[in-house]
């Protein structure tokens, strides 16, 4: 999970538009209501098109997007429309979120609290470091062998290839443009738009190759502005490692 910029409200919702649907949900709570394409667009947009909880990628193969209401439609009708209630999730998250009650016991909502204040991470999994993000990790099931198995792909993959890149600079004396851009293209699969991006940064910057061959481009004019941006972005995402009581 990583920190999410809410996109604008999409035209569609409009004040006269959100108590029509609002009224019609009401009515009847059978009614899909946020079903219409230009909400499912706005919030696919405002996540990269991963899952707001997971970071799992959506519209791929079965992964269809589901909007998920993080206040239940159900018990809080009023904001059935409402464009700061509603995330784009996968449906394992939205089913295992359910119609749990947020207000009661708080989650964490990506659009406006930074999980890397409550969230950790050792072997691939996920550990709190508050209490909100001990609610967060129970209800979203965020330790699901359907999540770790993917984020322990991305980490080995993050792992060898930087493993890869270290050795490869080792044995030459001089690094050109070419090298560069192999721990750029790896800095690029780390950034927020890539899936499972808090994982992929994590094994990145806990790397002591990583160190390393930051400084050999450094000390052969190869670090630009455009590496450190890279490199600053994905340093926003790392979760803390957990720490043993």
């Amino acid at each position: 999970m990583i920190k999410l910029q809410r996109g604008e409200k999409p035209d569609y919702l409009t004040d006269e538009k959100v108590k029509e649907l609002t009224e019609r949900f009401k009515a009847n709570n059978k009614d899909t209501v946020w079903k219409h394409p230009n909400i499912h667009n706005a919030l696919l947009l405002s996540s990269s098109s991963k899952c707001a909880f997971c970071e799992g990628r959506l519209q791929v193969g079965a992964s269809y997007m589901e909007i998920e209401h993080f206040k239940p439609k159900d018990k809080y009708p009023s904001e059935v429309v409402h464009w700061t209630n509603l995330l784009p999730s996968c449906k394992r998250c939205n089913t295992s979120k359910s119609t749990h009650d947020v207000v009661d016991e708080p989650i964490i909502n990506p659009f406006d609290v930074d999980p890397t204040e409550h969230l950790a991470q050792a072997g691939c999994r996920v550990y709190a470091k508050t209490q909100l993000g001990e609610s967060t990790k129970f209800v979203l099931n965020l330790n699901d062998m359907l999540l770790t198995r993917p984020r322990y792909e991305v980490w080995n993959y993050v792992t060898d290839k930087i493993e890869e890149i270290y050795h490869d600079f080792s044995k030459k004396t001089k690094l050109t443009r070419h090298d560069r851009n192999k721990l750029s293209k790896l800095l690029v699969s780390c950034q927020p738009d890539h899936e499972y991006s808090a994982f992929a940064s994590t094994a990145l910057h806990e790397s002591n190759e990583y160190l390393s061959v930051a400084i050999m481009l450094k000390e052969h004019n190869q670090w630009d502005e455009q590496m450190e941006f890279l490199h600053n972005e994905s340093l926003k995402l790392v979760l803390d490692k957990r720490k043993k009581a």
